[in-house]
């Protein structure tokens, strides 16, 4: 089983999968080192990704990939609009 994370705080954050997901959101790394998150109280796990299309980041430990969240979260752009974490 994977570590989990809770963030403390609503982020928005970049998915391969499903493009921009925000709100109350829980952190994973799995055993590859990809970054996951999902909606928290739900158990769909989505892979962290970016607007290029490129590889993600691989992660060592979960609390890396949190820190790096946090330090991002509040980033906006020129407009004031939200600019979503990404690997």
């Amino acid at each position: 089983m994977i570590e989990t994370v809770e963030l403390p705080d609503k982020a928005v954050i970049m998915t391969t999968e499903e493009g921009t997901v925000s709100g109350l959101l829980d952190i994973a790394v799995d055993e590859s080192g990809a970054g996951l998150v999902r909606y928290r109280g739900t158990d769909a796990w989505l892979t962290i990704g970016n607007l290029d299309d490129e590889p993600p980041a691989v992660w060592a430990a979960v609390a890396d990939l949190v820190s790096a969240i946090e330090d991002a979260a509040g980033a906006k752009d020129i407009a004031g609009n939200a600019i979503p974490f990404e690997t």
